[in-house]
């Protein structure tokens, strides 16, 4: 007797309860198969919150555990949306194909992450190679685990139809969509999945986050988001019905930005490792992933935490023994820097002519507004930016599309209803010293460089 339980394996998850994977048959390639990959397996070693471990300490999971959550709801959303894309595009093969082709992306969608993550991108892999991790991930998705991805024959719901496979160009354009006139409808159809606002990648791991740090949420019911999916024309879209449902998961994303991954604490370690991270990487990843994957291979923040405490053995004042001393201080928090002052602007309507301050402005502006005496007092600035709503909902890649069955049309007024209810954009501008005694000083030029207050002269000061 052959048995569901021989196709099927079950992972428990703490979202969830359980996650389903296909199991190997004799001689076939199967799920386990792509997750055992060393590639995939690396994620584990990479924390999913750069910074926030340090400051929650039960927020220990990796970009692992969030890849095989959105694995999970990717194929929950293929599940829900294959009718309709069924019927939209006639070209559409079967639902364990379209299944298995976004659980793919899903699982894939990270796999070229650095060490700390997104933190990676902006001090490295952008400024030195020209390349981020959805690249990396594009590349490693066709050319080291492609041959894998194309021998799968089966999704949790069932075998493909015959002659089927899982195409891993098909998967990479999920993970980054862009213009392709070799990509089929189908799949095109169905890049929101993986790109803008509400994504499966979002939609786990604001969960996830918030479950693992501590951090209290209000109801964000993604069960509901999913099964008022469907597809048009236009893609994936939702149903009037999941107007409620939306809304509340921005703001609990934009929560999680203000509350975690702005954290002052958090923001303050980026700020002491920033002034490490380059030099580092630029000793241990010399060359670009996409030229040497194997070393970027063995590159996670366990191998580096390694690697920077085995130079502690160098000679002192060299270069490596002093950058080992300074990540010594970061991995014990030692934090260098205190928030001296804060602002927090939010703005309800999206100002297209207007122009927000870098931090080379804001600091300029510092210190021209600081009394003579405190002009070379030791501070740096740091502007948090989130974008809580997606930045055009009704156009391009991040349109939110919303059907409103009373009329049989994609309403955008539907649409503007509830972005009412979600700032338009947000800064957190702070100031962080060395140390508090220049810490009046600091906050009044800071006010006065935002116009908070008039410039203040140095006898009110």
């Amino acid at each position: 007797m052959r048995l569901p339980y021989d196709d099927v394996h079950l992972i428990a998850d703490p979202l969830y309860g359980y996650l389903r994977i296909t199991l190997s048959r004799a001689g076939e390639i199967a799920e386990p198969d792509v997750i055992d990959n060393p590639w995939v397996q690396r994620l584990k070693r990479i924390h999913q919150l750069q910074s926030s471990w340090w400051v929650f300490p039960t927020a220990e999971h990796s970009r692992f555990s969030h890849s095989l959550g959105t694995m999970h709801l990717a194929g929950q959303l293929a599940r829900q949306v294959y009718p309709t894309l069924a019927e939209v595009e006639s070209g559409t093969p079967s639902l364990a194909l379209v299944e298995e082709t976004l659980r793919m992306a899903g699982l894939l969608h990270d796999l070229g992450h650095g060490p700390f993550s997104h933190f990676c991108d902006e001090e490295y892999l952008l400024p030195v190679f020209g390349v981020d991790h959805e690249q990396i991930s594009q590349r490693l998705i066709v050319e080291e685990l492609g041959p894998l991805l194309a021998e799968l024959r089966r999704s949790p719901s069932g075998p493909f139809a015959s002659g089927e496979a899982v195409d891993p160009q098909h998967v990479a354009f999920l993970v980054r969509a862009e213009e392709s006139e070799t990509v089929p409808r189908w799949v095109r159809l169905l890049h929101r999945a993986l790109s803008g606002a509400v994504t499966v990648d979002n939609l786990d791991y604001v969960r996830r986050d918030a479950q693992m740090c501590g951090v209290g949420l209000g109801p964000i019911d993604v069960d509901r988001l999913i099964y008022y999916t469907f597809c048009t024309d236009e893609g994936l879209t939702f149903h009037k019905r999941a107007l409620s449902s939306l809304r509340a998961f921005l703001n609990a994303r934009f929560y999680m930005y203000e509350n975690v991954y702005f954290h002052r604490i958090g923001h303050a370690i980026d700020l002491h490792l920033r002034e490490i991270f380059r030099p580092t990487l630029e000793l241990v990843l010399p060359a670009s992933p996409l030229e040497d994957p194997g070393v970027y291979r063995r590159l996670t923040e366990w191998s580096l935490f390694t690697t920077v405490e085995s130079w502690l053995d160098e000679p002192f004042q060299s270069l490596r023994r002093e950058l080992a001393e300074e990540w010594q201080s970061i991995i014990h928090r030692h934090v260098k820097y205190s928030m001296v002052y804060e602002h927090h602007v939010e703005r309800q309507q999206p100002l297209p002519a207007a122009r927000d301050l870098t931090r080379e402005e804001f600091r300029a502006a510092i210190v021209r507004n600081l009394p003579p005496g405190s002009r070379d007092v030791e501070f740096v600035v740091d502007i948090a930016s989130q974008d809580p709503r997606p930045l055009n909902p009704f156009v391009g890649p991040k349109r939110l599309p919303v059907y409103d069955p009373a009329t049989d049309r994609i309403e955008e007024q539907l649409l503007t209803g509830i972005l009412e209810f979600v700032p338009a954009k947000a800064h957190l501008y702070r100031v962080f010293a060395v140390g508090r005694e220049h810490e009046r000083e600091l906050a009044l030029a800071a006010r006065a460089a935002l116009g908070e207050i008039e410039p203040q002269s140095p006898t009110n000061l």
